[in-house]
């Protein structure tokens, strides 16, 4: 039975995989009408990563035009080339990636703005941005960093391999944060940190004798990280900015480029069958650099963190309701808190405790994570038990402790089963919520399944095909994980019938 039902949902998800993967196939066939000029963007719909600064430069270069704000940059890619957005404007070492990438887009060689690259350093960290400064200083004297720029800033950026070093950190560690999907700053290739500003930050630990730690965060977060003293470092071809110059202090800059706009090049996508494209996709995707690993890791990660809150937060809820029918002044207070929570988003929760509650603290981002995930869903499982157990009458406690059965043991072999008889079906999809939400953890640093798949779009540029791939694999550790707890908790509930025979 096990095995026919697990068939037939192995053959729902390929068909799903074929169907997603076909549609996505059948853009628009017709030959856009090339873009000569930054003047003919104005008026169209222009793109923007959000996070980024791109915004206000469109307002002033495109004036009349409407901005579709998206995800990353791999996004961007896709919605230019389906033709849901008519151009975006990217710094000229990321655009030469993309071209490098995908044959459908170029960019207009014509600069919109010029900016200057740096990396960011907290404020408990400036000592060691002078070391950085005056490293840099150096090698601009002798040379070194234009041999490294030439090394990385061109369409084959992303193929170099920085050189390997031994860092022996007898001065210390440098905490280092990063998104890596800004080629050729940063990126990941062999599941290994590569690009420019890697291999920068490498030499100067080196010369000045630090370990360096690279963790990953979202962008949304990677400048928090470094405000809020987190991390002692931010880099992936950062802007130096006056708005961001106020939060952050950033070393001297390591480049200066210039903005260009990037454009659909008129040509149409090379036809492929539907077998040869998903078969490109998936080795390009996940065979290529291994990075199969990276979703494995991720998954794991997901699965770690799931499970444990799951696991913490069913006791803690239990806890909690115990305690509460024992002291009204705690029920009270037990009571505020699950509806203050019940209306905070858990990102919200989430990066409180990693920046706020745990901000000098050495616990890593997935045990923070477990618990403010566990505390969540203890909050939600507490007041599921209110619910369940107001359902189940009183007078089946009376009768079992007239039997003589303390009130203990009458709450957890009588009330309880049948309480959660009613609640089994809230609980699971709240099992099932509390997956899906841990995608939020890579604001706070942790390299989830989600993560792992921004990771691999950052590199590939295809936003398509690992998603889909990623909703297979939620959907796979849901089932699997609500299966296992389907087995106990069925078990357990059963116990009312052998207890309710004895009554």
């Amino acid at each position: 039975m096990m095995n026919r039902k697990f068939i037939k949902i192995v053959v729902f998800l390929l068909s799903l995989l074929f169907l997603i993967t076909g549609l996505s196939a059948c853009g628009k066939n017709e030959e856009d009408q090339t873009i000569g000029s930054v003047e003919e963007l104005n008026g169209r719909d222009m793109g923007c990563m959000s996070g980024s600064i791109f915004d206000v430069l469109i307002q002033e270069q495109f004036p009349d035009s409407d901005i579709i704000y998206f995800g990353s940059r791999s996004e961007l890619l896709l919605g230019l080339t389906q033709g849901k957005i008519d151009g975006f404007v990217s710094d000229e070492p990321v655009a030469m990636m993309m071209v490098k990438q995908n044959d459908q887009v170029t960019y207009l060689d014509e600069a919109v703005g010029s900016v200057e690259y740096g990396i960011c350093f907290s404020d408990d960290s400036k000592e060691i941005m002078l070391e950085f400064n005056e490293y840099l200083s150096e090698i601009i004297t002798n040379g070194h960093i234009e041999e490294l720029r030439n090394k990385w800033i061109n369409p084959d950026g992303a193929e170099q391999k920085k050189e390997e070093r031994q860092l022996d950190g007898h001065n210390g560690i440098i905490r280092c944060v990063t998104t890596p999907d800004a080629a050729p700053f940063s990126f990941m290739s062999n599941n290994e940190f590569q690009g420019y500003e890697v291999e920068l930050l490498t030499e100067f630990c080196y010369e000045y004798g630090y370990e360096m730690e690279i963790s990953i965060v979202s962008f949304d977060a990677l400048l928090t990280s470094v405000a809020m003293n987190k991390y002692d470092v931010a880099f992936n071809g950062i802007y130096i900015t006056p708005e961001r110059a106020k939060s952050v202090n950033f070393c001297t800059p390591t480049y200066e480029g210039r903005d260009v706009v990037m454009i659909r090049n008129g040509n149409s996508a090379e036809k492929k069958d539907l077998i040869t494209s998903i078969k490109d996709s998936f080795y390009k995707n996940f065979i290529e650099e291994d990075r199969y690993k990276l979703l494995l890791s991720g998954a794991l990660t997901t699965l770690i963190i799931a499970s444990f809150s799951i696991l913490f937060g069913t006791l803690f809820g239990l806890l909690i309701f115990m305690l509460s029918r024992n002291s009204s002044v705690f029920k009270k207070v037990a009571d505020n808190v699950q509806k203050l929570l019940a209306k905070l988003p858990a990102v919200v929760l989430l990066m409180l405790l990693f920046y706020v509650v745990f901000k000098s603290s050495s616990i890593s981002a997935l045990i923070v994570s477990i618990i403010g995930f566990a505390f969540m869903f203890a909050n939600t499982f507490y007041g599921l038990l209110k619910t369940g157990v107001a359902s189940v009458d009183y007078g089946q406690s009376e009768a079992a402790m007239a039997l003589g059965y303390d009130e203990i043991i009458a709450f957890f072999h009588i009330v309880l089963p049948q309480a959660l008889k009613t609640i089994c079906d809230s609980y699971i999809s709240e099992v099932i919520s509390l997956i899906k939400n841990t995608s939020i953890v890579g604001y706070v640093s942790v390299n989830d399944l989600t993560r792992s798949s921004d990771i691999i779009r950052g590199r590939t540029y295809d936003a398509l095909f690992p998603l889909i791939v990623v909703a297979i694999i939620y959907y796979l550790l849901c089932t699997a994980l609500v299966a296992l707890i389907r087995i106990p908790l069925k078990a357990y509930i059963e116990m009312k019938v052998k207890y309710d025979d004895k009554i």
